[in-house]
């Protein structure tokens, strides 16, 4: 039997990251405590999640960007070799730097990103192009996000081509434009965060009442469900920090599912902790593996990545989630 097959689509990223103890102000200049720089971009953190947190050689991890013909894509195409992840359709762009990412990390671990997409800007695949990346491909996942420009198309043509491919989606960076009733029809697992959560209910479910706590976003979880594709795997993820997350197949005969959090004393960087979880989500959910049980364990490997410096350099192997179990 072959191994299934994940697909990742988008941004690669050199990440360059200060951290300080606080953020300057307009006109002002603060002393950091240090510099650092790591391979990121929200394609690249999740193709590196769903790898490291598979069991080794059971997925078939591929990578789909681009990256220019500088260190940083050099750096970026060999961390997700190290990582096994599948570079064949990475592709060196001439005359256009790869993606960067400017991160302020504070010292309770929020951080702030300014990112200049570079040859993420140029990630807009053909047909003929899509036709050669998923030939004799017609079952496993694509995973989705926001941070190239082609994100709909994309969507568009899986669904009328590959129809049995699960569609995985983050919407972040937040894009008004793909808030809508006929892309969102085609998506078959979403995951959003309480913000991205309350952008949909905004865009789509403007009578909703939502009150803003487990218990509204129980009732959101339901709302959106219904808007997503109701074949394949159809289910919505609603991740809430350091609460937990809520989660919903559409199943009539149960509620929305409430995973707390793993409480964590000392938080580094929350960088990739959402890339984190969205692999390990799909990595499970490859293998066969039971929603709720892919959500505890994407819930653990998060937990871990918090606790080091760097989006792909902290996230965790599949060994290191079983310990923690």
């Amino acid at each position: 039997m072959s191994k299934p097959v994940v697909t990742i689509i988008g941004s690669l990223n050199c990440d360059l990251v200060t951290f300080t103890n606080k953020v300057p102000q307009g006109g002002e200049t603060y002393t950091a405590n240090s510099f650092e720089t790591h391979q990121g971009g929200k394609g690249l953190n999740e193709a590196i999640a769903v790898s490291r947190l598979s069991p080794t050689n059971k997925i078939h991890t591929r990578m789909i960007g681009k990256i220019g013909k500088d260190d940083f894509g050099k750096n970026l195409k060999n961390c997700l070799i190290e990582s096994g992840v599948d570079t064949t359709y990475i592709e060196e762009i001439e005359n256009i730097s790869s993606g960067v990412a400017v991160i302020i990390v504070e010292s309770n671990g929020e951080n702030r990103i300014l990112i200049t997409p570079g040859t993420n800007g140029e990630l807009k695949p053909t047909d003929e192009e899509y036709s050669k990346y998923f030939k004799d491909i017609d079952i496993g996942f694509v995973v989705l996000q926001n941070e190239y420009p082609d994100t709909a198309k994309t969507i568009d043509w899986l669904k009328l081509n590959k129809p049995n491919i699960n569609i995985a989606y983050n919407p972040s960076p937040f894009k008004k434009e793909l808030i809508t009733n006929e892309i969102w029809s085609k998506i078959d697992l979403l995951i959003v965060n309480e913000g991205e959560a309350l952008d949909v209910a905004k865009h789509l479910l403007p009578k909703t009442k939502i009150n803003e706590d487990v218990k509204g976003f129980e009732n959101l979880t339901i709302e959106i469900q219904k808007l997503i594709n109701q074949s394949n795997i159809k289910t919505v993820i609603i991740t809430m920090g350091s609460k937990g997350s809520l989660f919903h197949d559409g199943n009539t005969t149960t509620k929305p599912r409430f995973i707390e959090s793993k409480k964590v004393e000392n938080v580094i960087d929350t960088t990739g902790a959402g890339d984190t979880f969205f692999g390990g989500v799909v990595s499970n959910l490859a293998l066969g593996k039971k929603i709720e049980d892919a959500v505890e364990f994407a819930t653990i490997a998060s937990s871990l990545a918090i606790q080091k410096k760097g989006a792909a350099e902290g996230i965790p192997t599949y060994e290191e989630v079983l310990k923690n179990l």
